[in-house]
C-alpha cells in the first residue's frame, strides 16, 4: 500500500512538473529597416542662383543596411546632444521632484507587496494558535440499554500551539507569484514612459521659452526698423513727397507689431509657470530657470535608427505589450497547477483537560495534508477564457509594435521635411532682406511708390516669423524622433525611492 502511494505521489509530480513551463514571449515579425523614404512624384525646380548666406542642402543618403541601435544608459540620456547643462540639471530636478511622478513610482514597489500575491518562502508558512481555543461546559445524556439513562456534565478546555508549511511541490505557488510580479513590471513600464513623456516635455516647454523670447526679439528688432521707416515716411510727407496714406499705413504696421509684444510675455509667463509644475516646484511665472543666455540650439547630429526589432527593448510601450502577453501565461500555468493536489506539512502541540479533578492530556500531531479538487466549475471557466485573452494580448502586442515603428518613421519624415521647409524658408529671407532693401532705396530715391516698401516689410516679417517657428518645429520633431525610439535609461529613475 504504502508503495503504491509512493508511486502514486512520483507520478502527480512528475505530471506537475510537464504542466509548469517557462514562459517566453516570441517577440512579432518585424521588417529589416524603417521606411522612410517619400516620393512625391514631382521634379523640383532648380534654383537660378543661391541666396547670399543660404543653407545648404544635406548630402544624399547612402544605402546603408540598418546597424542595431546601441544601448542607451543613464550617461547616454539623448537631451545630452543638445550640450546644454541647465537642460540637464532641470530634467533630473523633475525626476526627483515631480509629484505625480513620485506618487506612480511608488506603486510599483506597492504592488510588488500585494499581500494577495505569495511572497518568497515565508508566504506558505502559518504559525500561531490555528485550530480554535477555548473553554466550554459540555452536557450529554447516555441511554443504552438495559442500563438506565445517564447523565454526565463536564469542562473542556482545549488549546494548540500549530505550524503549516504549504510545499509548493507542483509550482503553483511560483506561477502566482510570477503573475503579481509580471503586474509589478507592468506598472513599471507604464512609470517609465511617463518618464520619457516628462523628459520629452520639458525639452519642448525648454525650447517654447528660447522661442518666445527669440519672438520677443525678433519683434523688438521689426519695431526698431518700422519707427525708423515711420519717421522717413512722416518727414517725406512734411516735404510733400509722400501722401498721408503712407503715414497710416505705416503707423498701422507699427501698431499691430507693438500690440504683439504683450502676448508674447503672457505666453512666456506661463511657459515658466508650465515648466516649474514640472519640476514639482509651485507654479510661478517668473522667467528664472533657463539662463537668459540660451538660444534655440542648432539641430544635433541625427541619432542612430537601428533596426525596427530593437523596439522591443528600447520602448516602454512594446515592452509593456510583451509583459502583457506573458501574464496570461503565468495565469495558464496557476490555472494549470491549480488542478493539481494541495500539500501541507503540519504540525501541532496542544494540551486537553476535562473537567477540573482529571489531569492534563497532551497532544501532539505531525503529519501531511493532502487536498484535491478534481472538478472546480469557475477554474474551467478560466481555462476556457485563458487561450482567448492570451490571442487577444497577442493581437496587442503586435499593434504595439507597429505603433512603435510607425511612431519613428513619422518623426523621422517629418524631421527630414521640415528642415528641407528650413532651408527654404532662410533662403527666402535672405531674399526677403535684399528686396526690403532695393524697395526701401528705390522709394528713397523717388523712383517708387510706398506700396512696394510696405509690401517687401510684410512680407519679411512673416517670413522671419515663419523661420523661427520652423525651426522650432524642427527641433520638436528631433524630440519626437529620441521618444519614439525610447531607451532603458528610464528604468534607473524607477530604481529612486522616497
Amino acid at each position: 500500500m504504502r508503495l503504491r502511494l509512493t508511486l502514486a505521489l512520483l507520478v502527480m509530480t512528475c505530471s506537475g512538473c510537464e504542466l509548469i513551463r517557462p514562459v517566453v514571449v516570441k517577440p512579432p515579425p518585424t521588417p529589416g529597416s524603417y521606411s522612410t523614404a517619400v516620393d512625391l512624384r514631382i521634379e523640383p525646380t532648380p534654383l537660378s542662383s543661391a541666396p547670399e548666406g543660404g543653407v545648404p542642402s544635406p548630402p544624399p543618403k547612402e544605402d546603408v543596411p540598418a546597424q542595431p541601435a546601441e544601448r542607451v544608459t543613464q550617461d547616454t540620456v539623448w537631451w545630452s546632444a543638445f550640450a546644454d547643462p541647465a537642460l540637464d540639471a532641470a530634467i533630473q530636478e523633475c525626476f526627483g521632484d515631480n509629484l505625480v511622478l513620485r506618487e506612480v513610482r511608488e506603486l510599483i514597489y506597492e504592488n510588488q507587496l500585494d499581500p494577495n500575491v505569495p511572497q518568497g518562502w515565508w508566504y506558505p508558512l502559518q504559525v500561531g494558535i490555528l485550530n480554535p481555543a477555548g473553554l466550554s461546559r459540555v452536557v450529554a445524556n447516555a441511554n443504552l440499554p438495559p442500563a438506565p439513562p445517564t447523565r454526565a456534565e463536564y469542562n473542556l478546555a482545549t488549546v494548540g500551539f500549530g505550524v503549516t508549511y504549504q510545499v509548493d511541490l507542483f509550482g503553483s505557488l511560483g506561477a502566482q507569484r510570477r503573475a503579481g510580479m509580471n503586474f509589478a513590471e507592468q506598472q513599471r513600464q507604464l512609470t517609465e514612459g511617463r518618464i520619457q513623456d516628462l523628459a520629452v516635455r520639458i525639452t519642448q516647454v525648454w525650447f517654447d521659452i528660447l522661442e518666445a523670447r527669440a519672438l520677443r526679439d525678433l519683434t523688438l528688432r521689426q519695431i526698431d526698423y518700422n519707427k525708423e521707416l515711420l519717421r522717413l515716411v512722416r518727414a517725406r510727407f512734411e516735404q510733400h513727397l509722400t501722401p498721408r496714406l503712407v503715414v497710416l499705413q505705416q503707423e498701422q504696421l507699427l501698431v499691430n507689431l507693438e500690440s504683439q509684444v504683450p502676448l508674447i510675455a503672457t505666453r512666456n509667463a506661463l511657459l515658466n509657470s508650465e515648466l516649474k509644475a514640472l519640476l514639482g516646484r509651485v507654479p510661478t511665472p517668473a522667467d528664472d530657470i533657463v539662463p537668459l543666455d540660451r538660444q534655440l540650439p542648432d539641430l544635433p547630429p541625427p541619432p542612430k535608427l537601428g533596426t525596427p526589432g530593437d523596439l522591443n527593448v528600447n520602448t516602454p510601450e512594446v515592452r509593456l505589450a510583451e509583459l502583457r502577453v506573458a501574464e496570461i501565461d503565468h495565469r495558464i500555468n496557476a490555472n494549470l497547477a491549480s488542478w493539481l493536489p494541495t500539500i501541507q506539512l503540519v504540525g501541532t502541540v496542544g494540551a486537553l483537560k476535562v473537567g477540573l479533578s482529571e489531569p492534563a492530556l497532551r497532544e501532539s500531531v505531525v503529519g501531511v495534508n493532502l487536498t484535491w479538487a478534481m472538478f472546480d466549475g469557475r477554474r474551467v471557466t478560466e481555462y476556457m477564457r485563458l487561450p482567448i485573452q492570451l490571442h487577444r494580448r497577442h493581437i496587442q502586442h503586435q499593434l504595439a509594435l507597429n505603433t512603435a515603428i510607425g511612431r519613428v518613421q513619422d518623426a523621422v519624415v517629418q524631421e527630414e521635411n521640415e528642415a528641407t521647409s528650413l532651408r527654404s524658408l532662410r533662403a527666402q529671407v535672405q531674399l526677403g532682406r535684399q528686396l526690403l532693401d532695393e524697395a526701401r532705396r528705390i522709394f528713397e530715391q523717388g523712383q517708387s511708390d510706398y506700396l512696394t516698401v510696405l509690401s517687401a516689410l510684410t512680407n519679411l516679417v512673416g517670413l522671419e516669423r515663419a523661420s523661427l517657428q520652423a525651426q522650432r518645429l524642427l527641433l520638436n520633431h528631433r524630440v519626437e524622433v529620441y521618444r519614439s525610439l525610447g531607451g532603458t535609461w528610464s528604468r534607473d529613475v524607477t530604481l529612486k525611492r522616497e
